[in-house]
């Protein structure tokens, strides 16, 4: 007894199909890469891609981490200390980034956060997380205002606040 060919071939063929077929269910990079995109957070192919931020949100920007709200900075000058006051919430704490790596006296109460030195320490140019502040409240609504920066002298350090948590030298 012979074996018809289109036998043999055809349940080969069906395995080799129904495996593609599952195999594109789902997309991966490499299929992105083929089409010149990327993947975004919900994992399909975008063009612009998005990203998760270091707080694990989609395109965020970093500011709410683990119930932190971030004050970032953006200076070519030293910072030798700064205040401010926060719009809403209420300030529980104020520690860490830069201000506390540059070993400045942080200090807060519920509306304004405080940072000097009292050995002369500064946080050096540059960008960077300033400080992060544990705030109860809406973290959407949280703007930072009545900033005041100074550099080792006591003299004032021109700056604009952008998005509510970036401080920007302006000269």
């Amino acid at each position: 007894m012979t074996m018809n060919p289109k036998l043999i071939f055809f349940p080969i063929i069906m395995l080799l199909f129904i495996g593609c077929d599952s195999s594109n269910s789902s997309t991966n990079s490499s299929d992105c890469l083929f089409l010149n995109e990327s993947l975004g957070c919900d994992g399909n192919c975008s063009t612009t891609p998005l990203k998760n931020d270091e707080c694990g949100i989609c395109d965020g920007d970093g500011s709410t981490c683990e119930g932190l709200w971030n004050v970032y900075y953006d200076v070519s000058v030293p910072i030798a200390g700064f205040q401010f006051e926060v719009n809403e919430g209420n300030i529980i704490n104020a520690s860490g980034g830069a201000a506390t790596e540059a070993g400045l006296s942080v200090s807060n109460s519920p509306s304004t956060v405080l940072a000097f030195s009292f050995s002369g320490a500064t946080i050096p140019p540059g960008t960077g997380t300033l400080i992060s502040l544990e705030i109860t409240g809406d973290s959407n609504s949280f703007c930072i205002k009545d900033l005041v920066l100074s550099n080792i002298g006591g003299d004032s350090i021109p700056a604009i606040i952008e998005n509510c948590n970036t401080i920007k030298y302006s000269e």
